[in-house]
C-alpha cells in the first residue's frame, strides 16, 4: 500500500471519527435532553430509549478507530512551522481520543443496567457518587476532556500555522469544544456542524492542496532519507 493510498484512508477516517464522536454526543443528548438531570432521571430515559442510547455507545466507542490515524497522519505530515504545536496537539488528541473510548464504556453501559436491573434509585445515586471519586474514572475523564478539547483546538492551530487549514477551521474547533460542554440537542447539531467545519479541511489537507497553496507530502517528502 503506497504512502498516497494510507492518507486517503487517514483522512476518511479522519472524518468519519469526527463525526461519529458528535453523531453519539447528539443521540446521548436526545436521549438525555435536560441539562443536568439526575442520574435516575437518566437511567428513566435510557429505559425509554435504550436503542437510542445503545446506539450512541457504539458510535462513541467507535469513533477514536477511525479519528486515531488520522490524527497520527497530520502530525507526520506536518513539517517546519507549526510542527511542533501539532505535535503537541496531536498528541493530547490522541489521549483524550483513547480516554473517550473507555469513557464511553464507563458512562453508556451502567445506565443501561440499571433499566435492566431494574436498580432502585437510591442505589443508583449511591453508584453514581462513588464513580465521581474513584480514580481510575476521575483520570479517565480529565483525559477526556483535556485531550478532545484542549488537544483539538490546539491541533487545529498548528495546522494553521501550517498553513494547511483556513483561519476558520481552528475557530470551528474552539466552536465544537464549547458545544460538546453544553447542554441542549440544538448544541449537539451545532456539534456536528463544527466537526466538518473543523475537521474537513484537515482531511482535505492530508490529500490535496490546500488554499494557502501548501500540499500534502508525496511519498519523497515522507521518506526521510529524501534530501
Amino acid at each position: 500500500m503506497t504512502n498516497s493510498t494510507l492518507l486517503r484512508f487517514s483522512a476518511v477516517g479522519l472524518l468519519i471519527g469526527a463525526l461519529l464522536l458528535s453523531l453519539g454526543d447528539l443521540l446521548r443528548r436526545a436521549v438525555d435532553s435536560s441539562s443536568g438531570s439526575s442520574p435516575t432521571m437518566i437511567a428513566a430515559s435510557v429505559h425509554d430509549h435504550a436503542s437510542v442510547w445503545l446506539a450512541a455507545g457504539i458510535v462513541s466507542a467507535l469513533a477514536p478507530a477511525f479519528f486515531i490515524p488520522g490524527v497520527c497522519a497530520l502530525v507526520a505530515t506536518t513539517r517546519g512551522r507549526g510542527s511542533r504545536v501539532v505535535a503537541v496537539g496531536g498528541s493530547l488528541a490522541v489521549l483524550g481520543l483513547v480516554a473517550s473510548a473507555g469513557h464511553a464504556v464507563a458512562y453508556y453501559a451502567p445506565f443501561a443496567l440499571y433499566s435492566r436491573a431494574s436498580t432502585d434509585a437510591a442505589t443508583i445515586k449511591a453508584l453514581d457518587d462513588a464513580s465521581e471519586a474513584y480514580p481510575m474514572l476521575v483520570a479517565l475523564i480529565i483525559a477526556f476532556i483535556v485531550g478532545v478539547t484542549i488537544g483539538m483546538i490546539t491541533l487545529l492551530i498548528g495546522l494553521r500555522r501550517a498553513r494547511r487549514v483556513p483561519v476558520w477551521a481552528p475557530i470551528a474547533a474552539v466552536v465544537f469544544a464549547v458545544a460538546g460542554s453544553s447542554g441542549g440537542v440544538a448544541m449537539g447539531i451545532l456539534g456536528i456542524a463544527a466537526a466538518l467545519a473543523a475537521f474537513l479541511p484537515a482531511a482535505r489537507a492530508l490529500v490535496v492542496p490546500t488554499t494557502d497553496g501548501a500540499s500534502a507530502p508525496g511519498v519523497r517528502d515522507m521518506d526521510p532519507t529524501s534530501v
